[in-house]
Parts: structure tokens; sequence; C-alpha cells
């Protein structure tokens, strides 16, 4: 299979490709780094296909169809990793930051989301993987607030395509992982026992993919903690995540 990762360079994304190339896929690896594609390449040579381009640009997102036509590949499954997020108050943070979260964790998701659709038609046996948040089960995140919105988004609108899609045999699964050690804003130096690898995180996310499912919410604790907030009261879990927030 062809399977398209944004987002390919680093973290979840990174170790989504390859857990999908050791299961002897071919990987079509988004980036807007060029160097740190290339790298990618080298490792895997014949396994990986690298195309520089930046997501929040339509026409570049077009141009990544195009080159994929051009080449005579079809894409079975498109994974939505990429993403952006910026700890501050949401007054004190650049409004260009929180447009780029916007644009990137939205509206670049939905457009790629669209346009695989649009390349595979009606084919069957195809597949999204949209990469959100546990953030988005939460009642929302203070001096996080733009970034759990836009993966409540993301969660909404796989749930709904989820539908719409399943007559025609398209699956689509919702990655929700928790706090994970990556170069992500606020996480580079955490620790604590709730914290989980982005190798772990993408193991199961591929495994549980292979297996069906629309929800995938990796490991124990991270399931625990969603049904906890699913229960407490709002004001009380909007002050919780405010001081986890505040650690970071």
């Amino acid at each position: 299979m062809n399977v398209i990762v944004t987002g390919v360079t680093r973290g979840i994304g990174y170790n989504i490709a390859l857990e999908f190339i050791k299961r002897g896929n071919r990987v079509i690896g988004i980036s807007r780094t060029e160097e740190e594609l290339e790298k990618i390449r080298k490792e895997f040579t014949l396994s990986f296909i690298p195309i520089k381009a930046d997501i929040t640009d339509e026409k570049e997102i077009d141009n990544i169809f195009k080159k994929l036509r051009d080449m005579k590949i079809s894409a079975d499954i498109l994974v939505n990793n990429a993403g952006v997020g910026y700890i501050s108050n949401f007054c004190d943070l650049p409004w260009e930051k929180n447009k780029k979260m916007i644009h990137l964790n939205i509206v670049a998701l939905t457009y790629m989301t669209h346009k695989f659709l649009e390349e595979i038609k009606n084919n069957e046996n195809k597949g999204i993987i949209n990469v959100s948040s546990t953030a988005a089960c939460q009642s929302g995140g203070p001096l996080f607030a733009t970034y759990y919105a836009s993966k409540s988004y993301v969660k909404s609108f796989s749930n709904g395509i989820s539908e719409e899609l399943r007559d025609k045999n398209i699956r689509v699964m919702c990655l929700l992982p928790g706090p994970t050690k990556t170069t992500f804003s606020g996480m580079e130096k955490a620790e604590g026992f709730y914290i989980m690898n982005a190798s772990k995180v993408a193991r199961i996310a591929v495994k549980d993919y292979f297996k069906g499912k629309e929800i995938c919410i990796p490991g124990i604790t991270n399931k625990i903690l969603v049904a906890i907030g699913s229960i407490i009261p709002r004001n009380l879990e909007l002050k919780i995540l405010k001081r986890i927030q505040n650690r970071k």
C-alpha cells in the first residue's frame, strides 16, 4: 500500500511512517523541510518518497496530488498528522500564531482529506487516520485554548465523515494520543508516568487501524483519564488543566 503521512520528519508522524514501512508499505512523506526528508529517504530508499510542501498553502496540496498522478502512484491511506500548538494565554499569543494553528490543524487537514477523497473517488479499502488528541475529549484548554479547540474539530470531523464513508468501505480512524514525548511545545522535557513515547503511540495506532477501530486512545492511563474527565465537574476539570499547562 501507499501511505501519505504529513508532518513525517519527527515525533508521531515519523514513527507512524516507520510502522507502515515495517509492514511492507511505501510511505509518501510530506514536510516543509527538504533536508530532513532527504535523511529519511536515505534511510529507507525504495520504501519512502519525499515530497516537500507547505500544506497551509492549498496550491501546494494540489501539487502533492499532481505529483502522485504524474508518478502514477495511487494513495491508499492518508495520515493527517501535521499539527502545531503554542502554550500561552489566548490574548497574549500573537494572532499570527493562533492563525497558524487554525490553518494547519484544521484547514490543511480538511483540505488534504477532501483532495484525497477526490483522488480515490469511490475506490474501496482505502483509509484515513486523523491525528487529534485526548484534548478533544476535554472541556477546553486554558493556556492552550486554540489548540484544544482545533483538536476537538478534528475529532468531530473524523466522526462525521466516518459515518458518511462507511457504505463506501473507506475507513476513518481518529487517533487521540495523550501527552507524548516529542519536540512539541512544552513536551521536550516533560516527565510523568502518563507520558508515552512517540514510537509506542505509533505502534498502537497502526495496529488499531488494521483492527478496524474508528477511535484510538493509546495507553490504559489515557483511556482512564478520558473517562474521568467525562464525569468530573467542568469547572474543576478546567482548573486542573490550567495547573497542568502552567507547569509546561
